[in-house]
Formats: C-alpha cells, structure tokens, sequence
C-alpha cells in the first residue's frame, strides 16, 4: 500500500488513496501504522477516496485517531488533504476546493506550496452541540469544573464544539502542565458523553495564544487544528483576546485562526509531505 506521511505544525498523518482501491478495516490499520517504532509513526491515519457524487466535493476525508476510532474532522489533515489532493491532479489549485468530512462539508484553498487555508465551521457553544451536562444558551462557553491540583484561571475549563468536541482550560504555564495526568482525566470526564480534546493556554496577547493539546484517541500532539479554533473562539468570547486574526503557538509550529466572533472561522498553516512509501502489510 503505497502512503504520504503529512505533516501541519507538527500534527502528522499518514495519508492513504481509496480512489481506486478500498483501505479494509482502517481502524486497525490506523493502529499499526501510527506506532512509532513498530509502524510509520504518526497521531493518525487519513482515507482520501471520491466524494462519491456529493455536490461540489472533490473528495471525502476519513480520520482515525491512533488508537482505531474514528475522528470527526481535523483541521491539519485537512490542509493536507487539500495538498495532495492539487499535487496528485485530483483538483486544481486554482480556487476552493471542497472536502467532505463527518462534521460535514469543508472548503479551503493554497496560499502558496506548502500553505493552505481551511474553512472550520460556525463555533458553536451549545451545550447539546458539543455535548456536555452544563448550563449555558450558546452564547458563552458552558463551563466544566477542573480536577483539584490543577491550578486554572478561572477554576474552570471552557467548551465549544468546532464539528468535534474541546474543553479550553487558561492556566500560567501550559508547559509545566501534567498532560498524562490532567489531559486525560478532563478528556473523559462524565459530563463530557463523547470526551473531548482538551487544550492547556496562556494568553500572550491580544491576538497571540499559547496552547498545548491533549487529543481524544492520539493523546498529547504537538498541534490540533480544530483545537487552535477552539482556543480562538473561547477567548474571543471570554474576552480574553480581540483580534480578528489570531496566532496560536503549539509545540509542533504557528497556526493563524481568522474569526471576528461570528460565522465562518478559517484556519491556515503549513501542509507539510516528509517522506512517502510502501507499507508492507505482513
């Protein structure tokens, strides 16, 4: 099976073609490839095939995390995706393009070789839409309290759904973070029905955020697309920030969130291809 292992700020994949032929059981084989000594090593697989007749979409865009299970949407995948999908003559790059996902339909363009910006949704604060038990009437992020030992400011984490669900939580050095630890146990808490990817932020600026990611099923990675949405809307909606282009710092490089706090936020960064080749199943 021939691969491209991508790469966005850090998040890497590896990229599969089901144009023309199908990926059997890619959970498992998400599994395999993603183990770092035993496979490719990556926070997960892609599965690019046809849109399957779809409206405009040249195409559709499966995420399996690390550990097998199925993503909703990844805002890096994505930008790669967009990529390859120019450099192998399955689209142009001349315009938007249109991607299908399981949050549903994406669009995004190049900005240059390695460039590209992605369209990521409406934020939506909802309790229902992300989902999580707590008040709220969509028009503030719904709170979460955080774990004792875990020093927060406020005491508190935030959610928002960007088509997959996140939990923000402000603290004075993402870095000194236990990620193992806190990450996990914020991810899976009850209130949380489908867990969430939960991020770790200190506010640098007025449009400049630190943040470290803690993923459902790849655990700590060193970028998250739709996560540096997340961060963006909750800080923009909390006050914390106000620019309407907003640079987001992650471990793996520098993500730009453009939202002027309604409708359509945007994402751009690097799209990255390190290596390609063939994965000998045996």
């Amino acid at each position: 099976m021939h691969f491209v292992k991508v790469e966005g700020a850090g998040n890497d994949y590896v990229l599969v073609d089901a144009f023309d032929a199908s990926v059997e059981d890619p959970g498992a084989l998400s599994r395999r490839i993603s183990d770092r000594h035993a496979g490719i090593g990556s926070d997960g697989l892609l599965v690019v095939g046809p849109a399957d007749g779809d409206g405009d979409a040249v195409a559709r865009m499966r995420i399996f995390n690390a550990d097998g299970s199925e993503g909703r949407m990844c805002g890096n995948g994505l930008r790669c995706v967009l990529r390859w999908l120019v450099e192998t003559g399955r689209a142009t790059g001349d315009g938007e393009l249109t991607v299908l996902t399981a949050s549903g339909p994406r669009s995004g363009r190049m900005l240059d070789s390695e460039t590209a910006e992605v369209a990521m949704g409406v934020p939506d604060f909802l309790p229902t839409a992300v989902p999580v038990r707590a008040e709220g009437d969509g028009t503030a992020p719904p709170e979460l309290p955080v774990p004792v030992g875990l020093h927060a400011d406020p005491d508190a984490g935030f959610c928002v759904s960007i088509g997959n669900p996140h939990l923000v939580v402000r603290v004075p050095d993402p870095g000194a973070v236990d990620l193992p630890r806190h990450g996990a146990k914020l991810s899976s808490a009850d209130a949380l029905g489908e867990g969430a990817n939960v991020h770790f932020v200190r506010v640098l600026g007025p449009d400049r955020i630190e943040a470290r990611p803690w993923e459902l099923g790849s655990g700590a990675t060193r970028a998250c697309g739709t996560g540096a949405v997340a961060v963006v809307a909750v800080s923009q909606r909390l006050g914390w920030t106000n620019g309407p282009r907003t640079t987001v710092f992650m471990p793996g490089g520098e993500l730009v969130v453009r939202w002027d706090g309604e409708g359509q936020a945007w994402l751009a960064g690097p799209a990255r291809f390190p290596f390609s080749g063939e994965w000998l199943d045996r």
